[in-house]
Formats: C-alpha cells, sequence, structure tokens
C-alpha cells in the first residue's frame, strides 16, 4: 500500500505540475515560479522556483558533481549448476536389502546423518548409509525392501555455494581473465550476488563459445540449478574528475541536460558526456565541480520548466 500511495502522490504532482488537476488549479501560493526568461531557440524558460513543500513531496533529491568511478562491464548469459565436488552419489556397500530410507528427496541433511538402513544378503548384517556432507537430498531411486548392488541410492548435493557458468562469444573471451568481479542477477532482477571468475575454458564450443565460471554464495537457497541468470563482468575501471547520476540526465530543446539547484531555484544546465556505467555518467563540461544538480526525480523540474515556458511564450 505504501508503494501505491507514493505512486499516486508523485502522479498527483505531476497533473498540478503542468495545471491539469482541478484541485490545485489556482494554488499559487504553493507553488510560485520565478520570471521565466524565454530562449531564443525554443521559447521555453530556462529556471523554475519550487516551493520546500513540493520539493519534499515530490522526492526532487540533489547532489554534489564530482568526482566517481566509471566500471565498464560486459552482460553475459548463464546458468545455475552444483559444484561438481558438492555432489555426492550413495551406493550400497555390497548386494544388500534395503531395510529402511529416512529421507525424502528436498530433505536437509547433516553430515554424518544416518540416511537409510540396508541389510547385506550374504552376512545378513544390518549396516548405515551416512551423509558425507551437510546438504540437501536430491535423488532417491529406492524404497523399503528393494534389492540394491552397484546403483547409486541417494544423492546429497550441498548447494550451500553453486556455480554459475557463463556464456562468452569471441568478442566477450578476449577481455576476461581470471578474479575479475561479476554481479549475478536474476532475470527478474530480484536477487543479485557478487562472485569472481575462476575458471575460463580453454576451448570453444561448436557454436563459438566458451565458458567462464564464477562461484556464489547460495545460503539463502535462491539459486537453484539450472535457473538462467546474467553477470555483469567487471571489464575495467577508471577515475573521472566528475561525473552526475544517470538518473539526472534529461533531453531539452534537444541538448542532453541536467538541472542545477540553487536554493529551491533550478536551471537547465546544458553538458557534455563522456564515460558511463549503470550508476554514473562523466561529465566533459557544462558544470562546474561540486554543482549541486538534481539527482532525482529530474523530470518533474523539467516538466515544470516546459509548462512555466509555455505560459510564457510569444
Amino acid at each position: 500500500m505504501k508503494n501505491t500511495h507514493s505512486t499516486a502522490l508523485r502522479l498527483l504532482l505531476v497533473l498540478c505540475l503542468f495545471g491539469l488537476h482541478p484541485a490545485f488549479s489556482t494554488a499559487s501560493d504553493e507553488h510560485d515560479h520565478a520570471d521565466a526568461n524565454d530562449s531564443e531557440e525554443g521559447g521555453h524558460a530556462e529556471s523554475t522556483t519550487i516551493s520546500d513543500y513540493y520539493i519534499q513531496a515530490s522526492g526532487i533529491q540533489s547532489a554534489s558533481a564530482g568526482p566517481q568511478t566509471i566500471t565498464r562491464t560486459d552482460t553475459l548469459f548463464g546458468v545455475i549448476s552444483p559444484i561438481q565436488d558438492q555432489v555426492f552419489n550413495l551406493h550400497a556397500s555390497y548386494p544388500s536389502l534395503v531395510k529402511k530410507v529416512l529421507v525424502q528427496v528436498g530433505d536437509q541433511v547433516k553430515q554424518g546423518q544416518v540416511l537409510a538402513r540396508l541389510t547385506n544378503i550374504q552376512t545378513l548384517q544390518t549396516y548405515s548409509l551416512k551423509s558425507p556432507a551437510n546438504g540437501e537430498v536430491t535423488a532417491r531411486s529406492v524404497n523399503t525392501g528393494d534389492r540394491v548392488d552397484a546403483e547409486a541410492i541417494l544423492q546429497i548435493s550441498d548447494l550451500s555455494t553453486v556455480w554459475v557458468n557463463l556464456s562468452a562469444f569471441p568478442e566477450n573471451i578476449e577481455r576476461l581473465k581470471k578474479g575479475q568481479n561479476v554481479s549475478i542477477y536474476d532475470l527478474h532482477d530480484h536477487e543479485h550476488s557478487l562472485g569472481k571468475i575462476s575458471y575460463i575454458a580453454p576451448l570453444m564450443s561448436g557454436g563459438h563459445i566458451a565458458r567462464a565460471r564464477v562461484i556464489i554464495n547460495n545460503n539463502e537457497g535462491h539459486w537453484r540449478p539450472g535457473m538462467h541468470v546474467k553477470g555483469d563482468v567487471e571489464i575495467s575501471k577508471r577515475q573521472v574528475p566528475m561525473a552526475v547520476s544517470i538518473n539526472a540526465l534529461q533531453t531539452f530543446e534537444e541538448k542532453t541536460v541536467v538541472f542545477t539547484r540553487h536554493d529551491n531555484t533550478f536551471e537547465v544546465a546544458p553538458i557534455v558526456v563522456g564515460k558511463k556505467d549503470k550508476n554514473w555518467v562523466e561529465v566533459v563540461s557544462g558544470l562546474k565541480l561540486n554543482s549541486e544538480y538534481v539527482s532525482e526525480n529530474s523530470f518533474l523540474i523539467k516538466a515544470d520548466i516546459l509548462k512555466s515556458g509555455a505560459s510564457h511564450a510569444h
């Protein structure tokens, strides 16, 4: 309900800023604009002044433009799989009859826990099968009374850590190195985990794909073998003298701009951008170091300036 109310409030504010909501059409005392100067080309105002109430209610946030690290990444697709040495297939020690199986598929087990009791057919002595590790029962092929010989009767998988097998094409593989940081996330971008590349296959497959492997923590059990995921591989990092949040960028009169803030007044600042990643974009020119700019909900400032410019257009 909280998210719904927040979304509704922001929508209401946008309508107010455009003058489309009758309940606020005369609320000039809530939202006073500075005298707008028409631009020479588009007839739009270049600044607006907004009350403290609207700034707070609409979630407008600001930050200082300063040095940042721009991280270059390659996005690869992958599949979760169990770590080979953490999958245990349990067999009968002798030709035996299954006296009792004590676990079901899906049960969590501890190292040393008795999982089944069997009777040696030749000696009629009963012995136990114990779990070789902490983990989960992922396969069971027998029931009480079955005769078993050499086949696997139970499988225990330790999924506290798992492999992520990433698919790398030729243009990717040249940039991959062991030890690179990788951010793993599901296709719905709900869960994230960090790991490092531990292995890069020396051979390409028939489809000109190489495998890169990452190990990630799975204590909470979110990463299930067979799950398709994405991985952002950290290829390089670069320090830049000045950057702004990627959320700050807007297009105004066909220019890339941010909105600088001076108390309650917001001004259009055309900028030239350089390198960028998912969070930051380098500012090459158009902004002074440590300038305060709108970092969140900058679209509301743009909407208000466009509205103010339209009301002053000739």
